[in-house]
Order: C-alpha cells, then sequence, then structure tokens
C-alpha cells in the first residue's frame, strides 16, 4: 500500500515504519495516525514479519508529537468526530508482535506515548 506521511518497509523479518513528516519533525496528524493503524494491520498479517520498529525520518525527531497546526485549523473549523481514533492511538500498544522503537532524535508527547 502507499502512503503519504509514512515510510513502510519489510526486511529480514523486520517491519519498519518509518514517520514521514520531517519539515515539522514527524508531527503526529491525524492522517498520519491512519497510515499508522493500516500499517500495522498489514504487518501483523505478513507471517513473515517477526518484529516491528518504528522510527521517523531525518536527524531531528522522532517525533515532536501531536500536530498543533491541525489543532489550530480543527479549532476554527472541527472535523467529524472520528471514532476509530481511540483505536487507532491503542494499536500500536496492543500490537501483537513485538515492537521496537527507534528514536532518532526529540521525542514528546504523543510521540512519546507512540515509543
Amino acid at each position: 500500500m502507499s502512503y503519504e506521511n509514512i515510510v513502510v518497509t519489510r526486511d529480514e523479518g523486520v517491519g519498519t515504519i518509518r514517520l514521514n513528516r520531517p519539515k515539522v519533525l514527524n508531527a503526529l496528524s491525524r492522517s498520519l495516525y491512519r497510515e499508522v493503524d493500516t500499517a500495522i494491520g498489514e504487518l501483523e498479517a505478513d507471517d513473515e514479519i517477526k518484529v516491528l520498529v518504528f522510527t521517523g525520518t531525518g536527524d531531528r525527531a522522532f517525533s515532536a508529537g501531536a500536530d498543533i497546526h491541525e489543532q489550530v485549523r480543527d479549532a476554527e473549523n472541527p472535523p467529524p468526530p472520528d471514532p476509530r481514533r481511540p483505536e487507532q492511538a491503542w494499536h500500536v500498544a496492543s500490537c501483537t508482535k513485538p515492537t521496537v522503537a527507534a528514536l532518532n532524535g526529540l521525542c514528546y508527547g504523543g510521540g512519546a506515548v507512540m515509543a
């Protein structure tokens, strides 16, 4: 599957999910959360994958946490509630395969929770 906010790779039993928003320090947007949730599901279903690694693109941050620019836009024009959001956030913690966070810089807020 093709993603806009993450890069997913598979190599010798390791599935890597790389947050790919380096211009905003890999801030966690709603669409990034949806993509991570989908990628986890795909990697969990792949019997060749034995472990998942989460990392970020760039050398400044794993993740700055929530995308505050998105939150400002949401305050001005609230989107409809996403009933899957709590499940998407919980999917990292409840993944059926071992997970490793390869922190490549700063890690704040929701990024620390994800790690």
